[in-house]
């Protein structure tokens, strides 16, 4: 009669050999939650650039989408207060109301207070930032190799999306 199971060194090395799969995969899946959060930072600034772009044409009336950065947020209306210090505070406004609140993370440039106008057939006023207005997104934990994103919105009001590698 033959007993079946396993033996503690046959146990011990299955432990061994996933504890070490485990160590090996646990950067590279931090790496890639980080990159996920930054895809989803650029994906939320189009979503609320062409969001404005588009109100401004329907409504034909400019929309303003301004930026606040950490630590300023608490000063705007419609920005609950957090200690989120790293989330950068924005506000897409008509002329006569707010029509989007949100923060976001991970912008890096500019670093200042800055603003957009959209006006009413699409175009963009970017006087109050640069021209053509650069957006750059970078991780806010660095990763093995850097990448960061920028968007680039022209005075047509397009939104371009460079990906910029070290």
């Amino acid at each position: 009669m033959s007993q079946r199971g396993f033996t503690l060194i046959e146990l011990l090395i299955t432990l061994l050999i996933a504890t070490i799969i485990a160590v090996m995969t646990v950067p590279a899946f931090s790496d890639f939650l980080t990159r996920q959060q930054l895809s989803a930072d650029v994906n939320e600034m189009i979503s609320v650039l062409s969001y404005a772009r588009s109100e401004a044409i329907k409504q034909r009336q400019p929309f303003t989408v301004e930026f606040s950065p950490p630590g300023e947020c608490s000063e705007m209306e419609g920005i609950a207060e957090d200690n989120d210090s790293l989330r950068w505070c924005y506000w897409v406004k008509s002329e006569e109301e707010t029509m989007r609140v949100g923060r976001t993370a991970n912008i890096t440039m500019p670093n200042q207070t800055f603003s957009l106008t959209f006006l009413s057939l699409g175009d963009a006023n970017i006087d109050k930032c640069s021209s053509p207005c650069h957006i750059t997104l970078s991780p806010q934990r660095q990763l093995e190799e850097e990448a960061s994103i920028t968007l680039a919105i022209n005075i047509t009001g397009s939104i371009r999306r460079q990906d910029l590698e070290p």
